[in-house]
């Protein structure tokens, strides 16, 4: 049976959305829980995918199965072939080792918070399971393992290779509901900002600039223009990322971070 990375190669991977869902991920995931078809997909290589061993699956009758569970059950499973106290350094994690077991988990921080991490799941220090998507995120994060300093050099999504599609997403769940919930107010946006370790930062060109930790080597900025009602202009935000970004998570990864960011300054 092909994984979902398997699946997710034999679509286009423009997140085009025609199979009726927002990512070509998510209809991967889909497909193999038995939540979607294969001809959803206009651009699915079906011989390919009968090639690589695809069989639909059936939905247990507790329609407990989702996208997230069933790949959140395959990322489980692939950390367990990776050393953690290996790569933690370079996640900006730290390695805890539990002697009694031999296990080993990482600390890590995520939006304001401390979480840790093993091949059973991603809780925060009170031992609360976190949101399947946010566990998603991380363990692609611990995937990835990216190595070396940031760049320090900041750049919109649109310079990163094949980003066309997901420009527009980070605009609408991001950018556009940053704006529109803060409008007037940069000094509401720095105080949400803060409650997850965002920082405002000096020079700022524009009516509001914070840099916000959403990973250890994943930092956004938020640059915010307040609305100006008398001239006409609307509240506007770009968000930032470093150039090295797409090396630390895969590009629909970055934009769900800084959704994520956004959802919970919101919450706040």
């Amino acid at each position: 049976m092909p994984s979902i990375i398997d699946i997710l190669r034999l679509t286009p991977k423009t997140n085009c959305g025609k199979c009726g869902y927002p990512t070509c991920m998510a209809f991967s995931a889909s497909l193999l829980s038995g939540m979607a078809s294969p001809e959803l997909c206009p651009y699915l290589d079906r011989k390919a995918l009968e090639k690589a061993g695809f069989t639909p699956v059936t939905r247990s009758s507790s329609g407990q199965d989702t996208p997230e569970t069933h790949l959140l059950t395959e990322l489980k499973s692939r950390l367990i072939r990776i050393d953690l106290s290996r790569i933690a350094g370079n996640l900006g994690a730290v390695a805890i080792k539990d002697h009694a077991t031999g296990k080993t988990s990482l600390k890590i921080a995520y939006l304001g918070r401390t979480v840790i991490l093993s091949p059973e799941a991603v809780s925060s220090e009170n031992n609360r399971e976190l949101d399947p998507r946010d566990q998603i995120l991380l363990y692609n994060y611990v995937f990835w393992g990216g190595k070396g300093p940031l760049s320090g050099e900041w750049v919109g999504l649109e310079s990163f290779p094949n980003s066309i599609s997901k420009v527009v997403t980070l605009k609408k769940y991001t950018e556009d509901r940053i704006a529109q919930a803060f409008k007037t107010a940069p000094e509401g946006l720095i105080r949400a900002a803060r409650h997850i370790k965002g920082k405002p930062l000096r020079p700022c060109h524009a009516d509001a600039c914070l840099e916000i930790p959403v990973l250890p080597r994943v930092p956004l900025r938020v640059h915010f223009w307040q609305e100006e009602k008398e001239e006409g202009f609307p509240a506007r935000v770009k968000i930032l990322y470093d150039r090295r970004a797409n090396e630390f998570l895969d590009l629909e990864s970055l934009v769900f971070a800084a959704e994520r960011m956004t959802e919970t300054m919101l919450e706040k």
